[in-house]
């Protein structure tokens, strides 16, 4: 698959391919490519031994801009390497070592905190502070992994609530659903109010009113829903007060949405899981350049 051959389709099937609009994935495209370049540059100074002449050694079968894409439409769908390398013509290996390449480009090219990625791609300081938020939505959202060989590992990241074992992934957006920050990681099984407690969001976020759901219920400062007592009902003013504070919390599951149409982090994750954290920043990365440049 050639670049050029990317840059004929509909902006909807570019977006479907590779999760980006074609504004967006020239503007990644023209920030990754000198920083992978630069990248192996680096690598080949650093190299023991007999240097390298310039133009020597086995010649790459994809171009800088083949290998972000190829990495793109990993992400975005979540499909063997054997499936992705036959979309350019190499092998499942090449496009593994592609694809770990390019993430790690792409996490330093793409800042995940939003406040990052506003200087990163619009040239120029927020208007805002973190500490300045008057509003923060929270929420979390588990991602499938394969069982694990291995008992211990079995048991840290079962998680009974999805009846399966699980990565947890905590997600801040503010009021209206763009995605401040994320804690990608943490164990299936973990409460989210213990990955909240432990994430430093009440710290980043001091002045602004938290909204939850009732798993984070007893959570100093956080807003959660009122909850029906036991053999009793709730009365009108709580049962107003719960739709009111569901229409405001309902922005966060928007900002998932967006994150979930990376398939890495909607379906089996096969690789690593210590690699996990790297690969929802990269996401939210993307995600971010896609919401601010358009």
């Amino acid at each position: 698959m050639r670049t050029l051959h990317v840059a004929t389709r509909t902006p909807s099937r570019v977006r479907a391919l590779c999760g980006l609009t074609p504004k967006a994935l020239e503007k990644l495209l023209h920030a990754t490519v000198p920083v992978l370049l630069a990248r192996r540059r680096e690598q080949q100074q650093c190299r023991p031994g007999r240097k390298r002449a310039v133009g020597g050694g086995r010649k790459r079968g994809l171009s800088p801009e083949q290998e972000v894409l190829l990495t793109l439409i990993y992400l975005r769908h979540n499909v063997a390497h054997e499936v992705v390398g036959a979309l350019f013509g190499v092998s499942a290996d090449t496009s593994e070592n592609t694809f770990h390449e390019g993430v790690a480009v792409l996490r330093e090219v793409c800042p995940a905190q939003r406040w990052e990625a506003e200087k990163r791609w619009q040239k120029g300081e927020p208007f805002w502070q973190p500490s300045e938020k008057e509003r923060v939505l929270i929420d979390s959202f588990e991602t499938p992994v394969p069982r694990p060989s291995v008992e211990p590992t079995q048991r840290r990241v079962y998680s009974g609530k999805k009846k399966r074992h699980t990565l947890k992934t905590q997600v801040v957006t503010d009021p209206a659903g763009e995605i401040l920050e994320i804690d990608a990681g943490q164990r299936g099984p973990a409460a989210d109010k213990k990955v909240y407690e432990q994430s430093g969001v009440a710290e980043r976020y001091p002045e602004a009113e938290k909204l939850g759901d009732l798993g984070y219920q007893g959570v100093e400062g956080m807003q959660v829903p009122q909850k029906k007592p036991k053999g009793g009902e709730l009365t009108p003013e709580q049962k107003e007060a719960n739709r009111q504070h569901a229409a405001a919390r309902v922005r966060v599951e928007h900002g998932i949405r967006r994150l979930k149409a990376f398939r890495i982090l909607r379906e089996d994750y096969r690789l690593a899981l210590g690699l996990f954290p790297r690969m929802a920043a990269v996401v939210v990365g993307l995600v971010h350049l896609l919401r601010l440049v358009g």
